[in-house]
């Protein structure tokens, strides 16, 4: 056997220690021999010395990118060797800030880790309806734009990025919310609320937004938000307005609800969806079981009032229904209250008198209000499963009264086109 002398085994083992060499890490990648490349550019930095030294990182940087892209790799697979890839040039920039390596290929592995991690991976994440890997490619696509406009890199071609990508941020944010991760949505739906865009494809943006305040029961920023959008969007004030009822009523009860109501209408006295809702409210206020043996006369007097305000705004069905179905209610239930008075003495004779006037003036009064309902109806031209149902009920009502009032002929009228109304 051949002895090997001092001075030979020395560099031998200096070989072992320093690993590959940078040339060698240099020629595969030139020569875009991907696997080569990523061996030698790891045994390159695990040589202490070699680390600290920035081209070594660049190199990683393109190998890992290289490596990232072979199709036989899953989307979790090819998201950690491109990660990878961006924190070793991101160590690169800090090592040589003036990365003439990364300047002189025009930049072209962090454009291409963009370009990987947003319109690769997470589109494909995305159409695999993947929607938290989707998420963690579009967010690492953000961090490699950011990165690049803070150095004010230049691609190919003199590319450069626009401050914000609104595209990508929207993306961002839309495949967190579908991953159920609402905080991280939240954060990049108000990146671009921020920049106060308003094309109508980014109305989700403050709608999301406005919504997520209000859940979180943050009324400045949910106040703040709803008042961009509305200035934003004023197409969408209806959108804003029922939000905003939401925020306001959510959680309060009758009658300290109604006072949230009549605040409100204060602040939007020309908002139709205000007064009906309140409407709405007061009725189911008024017979819900719970008020069966309370006095509700002042909240009686307060529903038609309010149920005017509605109509005088936008004269709907809906509206014209809850008034003629609640006059008429009221109507039998006055008349109820007077049949119960059997006392012979002047004073009950005077009370059940007054109140079967009164109970004649609420039948009388239902009878616009249901006639309404059957007009609107006519000029419908698809109407509504609801709007049927208003429709059917208005004449029934009609019916009932005019066999109140003894009036045969429009009795019969109506009451055959209830039973030929759909």
């Amino acid at each position: 056997m051949k002895k090997i002398s001092f001075f030979a085994a020395v560099v031998l083992l200096a070989n072992v220690v320093n690993g590959q060499s940078l040339d060698d890490v240099r020629k595969y990648v030139l020569l875009n021999q991907v696997k080569p490349a990523k061996e030698a550019v790891d045994k390159y930095l695990a040589v202490e010395k070699n680390a600290a030294k920035a081209d070594g990182w660049y190199y990683k940087g393109f190998a890992y990118d290289m490596s990232s892209k072979d199709s036989s790799l899953g989307i979790s697979q090819s998201n950690a060797l491109k990660s990878e890839a961006f924190s070793a040039l991101q160590k690169y920039f800090i090592l040589d800030p003036k990365a003439p390596l990364s300047l002189n290929e025009n930049n072209n592995i962090l454009f291409d880790l963009y370009v990987g991690f947003s319109s690769e991976l997470g589109v494909k994440s995305y159409t695999q309806k993947n929607y938290d890997l989707a998420f963690e490619n579009f967010k690492k696509a953000v961090e490699v734009h950011d990165f690049i406009t803070s150095k004010n890199l230049i691609g190919a071609n003199k590319y450069k990025f626009s401050g914000i990508d609104t595209t990508l941020i929207l993306y961002t944010a839309i495949s967190a919310n579908d991953a159920k991760k609402k905080d991280s949505a939240a954060v990049y739906y108000k990146k671009l609320a921020e920049i106060n865009i308003a094309d109508s494809q980014y109305v989700d943006v403050y709608q999301f937004l406005a919504d997520y305040y209000k859940n979180k029961k943050d009324s400045a920023n949910f106040s703040a938000i709803l008042d961009k959008g509305k200035k934003l969007y004023p197409k969408n004030n209806d959108y804003w307005n029922a939000l905003e009822i939401e925020q306001a009523t959510d959680g309060a009860l009758p009658p300290l609800l109604f006072d949230k109501y009549d605040a409100l209408m204060v602040k939007h006295p020309d908002n139709y969806v205000l007064p009906y809702n309140y409407a709405v409210e007061l009725y189911r206020f008024i017979y819900a079981d719970s008020m069966k043996n309370v006095n509700s006369d002042a909240f009686k007097a307060k529903l038609p009032e309010i149920l005017k305000k509605a109509i005088a705004i936008k004269s709907t069905s809906e509206a014209n229904f809850l008034m003629a179905n609640y006059l008429y209610n009221n109507s039998i239930d006055l008349s109820e209250d007077a049949r119960k008075l059997h006392g012979p003495k002047p004073a009950d004779l005077k009370k059940k008198k007054e109140i079967d006037a009164q109970s004649t003036t609420q039948l009388n009064e239902a009878i616009p209000y249901a006639e309404k309902v059957v007009s609107l109806y006519a000029t419908l031209a698809k109407p509504k499963s609801s709007e049927k149902i208003n429709y059917k009920q208005s004449l029934i009502i009609l019916k009932n009264i005019y066999e109140v009032k003894k009036d045969v002929t429009k009795t019969a009228e109506y009451d055959k086109k209830s039973k030929e109304a759909l």
